[in-house]
């Protein structure tokens, strides 16, 4: 019987400035828990392995909500966790800044992402109780009324699966960091893996490095942290571990679903170790540990290279 990851959140219609300050835009399909559930679906087709990928959340019965559940459909998502709903899709502007994090707008005030109630999410997912992953984050574990509705699905579905939570943090949406870090805290009491880049903790936790950071998550109760750092690398960190491992050597001009992508290398590198509970991932030593890491850092330069990127002649660690 197969494995399985639900990425649980958001779609998102982005419209994306071609060239920085052009004021031309094109569209894509977005959302980071969207762009997680494709790139697992990838990721596990180019590992090998025997892994089902869902996406749970509301979606609107908009042209865009029906662009959006097609291309689930195409891809062998599986949709039967998407409640349709008579609201907009949430819009996001995206401004392309080079060798910065990219800048978004977001017009989300009472659409389906934003207003996403308990009662539309499911009360069950199949019968497998156990090899099962879900994946939160970003912003509408931020949105009000929607934020308490995923906080009291994730707390529901770690009786019986891994919950995986990513900051994604966007300043637009999150406004204040003080209030965004007691929200950040409760999250991390009910996931057994927080997962940061290096600009989320420079503005939610501005005055700490990553180190201090993953310390209060992990005596807040979660299991392992791992934290992005760019072109610098990344870490993860458990209560009697710590592993580093380096960032593909790529020349890049657009980072777009880049973390999206890690988080879905990341769970499905979490399958394939079979470390798909809190236990095993407690055990796991440095080495295993930056393992997993590694593949999540692959995962995310095979997304990039997809849309651009190339390899440095001297790149030492990633080849295809």
């Amino acid at each position: 019987m197969p494995k399985r990851i639900f990425f649980c959140g958001e779609v998102v219609a982005d419209l994306l400035e071609e060239k920085q300050e052009s004021g031309e835009f094109k569209l894509f399909l977005g959302g980071s828990q969207f762009n997680g559930a494709r790139g697992a679906k990838k990721a596990a087709l180019r590992e090998k392995v025997d892994l089902d990928v869902g996406f749970v959340g509301s979606l609107s019965k908009d042209l865009f909500g029906e662009r959006f559940v097609s291309v689930l459909k195409e891809e062998n998502i599986d949709i039967s966790g998407i409640k349709r709903v008579d609201r907009n899709t949430t819009l996001a502007i995206v401004s392309i800044r080079p060798n910065k994090e990219n800048e978004f707008s977001f017009y989300g005030r009472d659409t389906a992402e934003q207003m996403t109630k308990i009662e539309d999410l499911p009360t069950s997912l199949g019968e497998i109780e156990e090899d099962k992953i879900f994946y939160f984050g970003s912003i509408s574990t931020v949105m009000e009324p929607a934020r308490f509705a995923w906080l009291a699905f994730a707390a529901k579905q770690k009786e019986t699966g891994l919950v995986m939570y990513d900051l994604n943090t966007r300043p637009s949406i999150a406004k204040d960091p003080k209030k965004y870090r007691e929200l950040v805290l409760e999250w991390a009491r009910i996931s057994h893996v927080m997962k940061a880049s290096d600009a989320d903790i420079g503005w939610a936790y501005p005055d700490m490095n990553t180190e201090e950071v993953a310390k209060i998550w992990l005596e807040a109760g979660t299991t392992m942290v791992v934290l992005t750092k760019g072109t610098d690398g990344s870490e993860a960190y458990t209560k009697n571990m710590k592993a580093e491992v380096p960032t593909p050597a790529l020349v890049t001009t657009n980072t777009v679903g880049a973390g999206d992508n890690f988080n879905a290398g990341l769970a499905v590198f979490l399958h394939k170790n079979d470390c798909a509970t809190p236990q095993k991932i407690a055990a796991l030593n440095e080495t295993q540990l930056a393992s997993i890491l590694r593949g999540a850092t692959h995962t995310a330069a095979h997304h990039l290279i997809s849309i651009g990127a190339k390899l440095k002649e001297d790149n030492p660690i990633f080849a295809e």
